[in-house]
């Protein structure tokens, strides 16, 4: 049984099918305040790959006047900057509506971004301050 089924991308309108990747918002309401606690039957929206890297990658909404938008933007944002994927994954589906060839590894083009990205998450993630100058890590190290 697929995880979920064909559904149209909230934002764009496309259909998603069930074998293509996703983010889906599963919604489900209930009652508080009340003895009985009564539960709503859960709902889902989908995203595609392509609008939910651009919803993660946009402006906030306002949290006061679209809680639900906010919400929906925080996860999105929590999910794409987890996982380099789905940027590669909207890259591709760009290619194709553009009537290219999907490219492969060994591609000098791919080959390149895939050296810079390696090169990228090679570099220290913070430097410290030490006395007014920046301190690269292997000499904090040293230290």
């Amino acid at each position: 049984m697929p995880a979920r089924q064909a559904a149209p991308c909230l934002r764009c309108g496309d259909m998603i099918d069930i074998n293509v990747a996703a983010i889906v918002a599963d919604i489900r309401l209930r009652v508080v305040g009340f003895e009985d606690a009564v539960r709503s039957a859960q709902r889902s929206v989908s995203f595609c790959v392509t609008c939910a890297e651009l919803i993660a990658k946009g402006d906030a909404p306002p949290e006061r006047t679209q809680p639900l938008n906010f919400i929906v933007y925080e996860g999105a944002r929590e999910i794409i900057s987890g996982d380099p994927s789905f940027s590669l994954l909207s890259w591709l589906q760009l290619r194709k509506e553009c009537g290219l060839s999907v490219p492969t590894m060994i591609e000098p083009k791919v080959l390149k971004a895939w050296t810079e990205f390696r090169k990228a998450v090679a570099l220290p993630a913070t430097l410290e301050r030490s006395e007014g100058e920046f301190v690269p890590p292997e000499k904090r190290l040293a230290s």
